[in-house]
């Protein structure tokens, strides 16, 4: 089944977009073309869509700061369907967090949430679920904004995170950057993560309602029903959330759904699939992403992105699935990208 998002989004990034001078429909293909006139009139479109043309503006505009300025100036209300109606009311940030974690795919299936508790600091991960023709470093900058606007609103304007991590290399020029996250900024990073201190998630809103809030998460609910996360989603999002670390293994996972090994792989063969396709389904857009994003790749640090502990499983892995080393690879990313920004 194809991955969607709410068509609300596309429509803002479009307003967005012509606001700031660029003509979008004559970037697209015909294909992202007819999806951007479908979504004036439809609820919901494919997910791959808005990442992609994210990307095409920003590579063709040069703009690198493109994806999170879009996010700064979007209308909450418009852009992300009804989960934004809840973060009004979050009585504390964990609770925003903690809905979204849970209902993020009805705003958009190509990404999911996951906390990672790391003592005296929590890192908010942002994980892509499906595979790109692009890239999603746009994407996943205008994610993290829209986090922080969400952060903003429960704790104050003035409030800032720890740090923000992001996977992909640092632009020529982070002077946008810093101006909307007023924090350090780490790039080229293992992840795409918000680091929050654990007193200011769990810090009360002025403005909370909790009572609205349940109200509200209640109705989300019974909405979310017609729109549910089936097992192999859940299987990936804990693989991507825990590949880095060497914990994206059978065990693991099926521990974290709390179920036995054995009853995992009976019901992934339910959907024609198994754990293992799913660990190399992971890989294979890890290795898509680095490639298109990294302008030095380095194959350690690739091995480790992969959840390997040497760089000759990582070469071994490229050869077997894409029958090419690192330098082919990353030629081919480079042809691409300039086709796009030709």
């Amino acid at each position: 089944m194809e991955a969607m998002a709410n068509a609300g989004a596309l429509r803002q990034f479009e307003r967005y977009v012509r606001e700031n001078g660029i003509a979008l429909e004559p970037l697209l293909d015909d294909e992202l073309r007819a999806i951007l006139v479908a979504s004036a009139t439809v609820d919901r479109v494919p997910a791959h869509a808005l990442i992609d043309m994210m990307q095409i503006c920003s590579v063709i505009t040069g703009r690198a700061d493109l994806g999170a300025a879009a996010a700064t100036w979007a209308n909450f209300r418009g852009a992300y369907g009804p989960l934004s109606l809840l973060w009004d009311h979050a009585p504390t940030f964990k609770d925003a967090i903690r809905v979204n974690e849970r209902f993020v795919h009805t705003s958009n299936a190509a990404i999911a949430l996951h906390i990672e508790d790391e003592g005296e600091e929590l890192a908010l991960q942002h994980l892509l679920m499906i595979p790109l023709r692009y890239g999603g470093s746009q994407f996943i900058e205008a994610s993290i904004t829209l986090d922080l606007r969400i952060a903003r609103l429960v704790l104050g304007e003035s409030w800032s995170p720890v740090r923000i991590e992001f996977d992909h290399p640092a632009p020529s020029n982070t002077r946008c950057h810093r101006t909307i996250f007023r924090c350090p900024l780490e790039f080229g990073a293992d992840r795409n993560a918000m680091i929050i201190r654990r007193s200011d998630f769990t810090r009360p809103s002025a403005s909370g309602n909790p009572h609205m809030f349940a109200y509200l998460e209640k109705h989300l609910e019974s909405l979310a029903r017609d729109l549910p996360i089936d097992l192999q989603y859940e299987v990936e999002q804990i693989v991507t959330a825990n590949i880095t670390d060497g914990r994206a293994t059978l065990n693991q996972v099926a521990h974290a759904l709390a179920m036995s090994e054995r009853t995992l792989q009976r019901q992934l063969s339910a959907f024609g699939t198994n754990f293992a396709t799913i660990l190399d389904r992971v890989r294979q857009r890890i290795v898509v992403e680095y490639f298109r994003t990294e302008r030095r790749p380095n194959i350690i640090q690739l091995a480790h992105r992969l959840g390997y502990s040497d760089a000759t499983s990582a070469s071994r892995y490229l050869k077997r699935h894409f029958n090419a080393g690192a330098r082919v690879l990353r030629n081919l990313e480079v042809e691409a990208r300039t086709r796009i920004a030709g």
